[in-house]
């Protein structure tokens, strides 16, 4: 099992400028599965196992652009915690113990962490 990468800040604020680009693009994607295909969602209510639709192929290229992207963000050692609020952690150390480096959409930079059990509600300055 490979080891988890841990983030210095300076790591993790150098990768923002990629999650300024990724996170928009993943946001609009997910919209997009979830509301721009009604005839997929009739399809999938009506057939368990089999049929179509008009959209499909639409439908099927912005699930595969979106799991590319997500990919793309957990390669880098980053943690998508809410794609709706744009939320990307990076594991780091803090005080000789294991935290989160917290990012969300639109920082510019990583100004606030947390432990692991707390998430977003609790994060703290750096």
């Amino acid at each position: 099992m490979p080891s988890k990468k841990l983030f210095t800040l300076d790591e993790a604020n150098s990768l923002v400028p990629k999650l300024l680009g990724w996170v928009p693009e993943i946001q609009k994607l997910f919209t997009s599965m979830t509301q721009d295909f009604p005839d997929i969602r009739n399809a999938r209510e009506k057939s368990k196992w089999s049929g179509g639709s008009a959209e499909g192929v639409g439908y099927l290229n912005a699930v595969m652009k979106y799991n590319y992207l997500i990919r793309q963000v957990e390669s880098i050692g980053c943690e998508i915690k809410g794609i709706r609020e744009g939320l990307v952690d990076f594991p780091s150390i803090r005080e000789d113990r294991e935290v989160y480096l917290c990012w969300r959409m639109p920082e510019k930079e990583i100004r606030f962490w947390h432990d692991l059990h707390t998430g977003f509600s609790g994060r703290q300055p750096i």
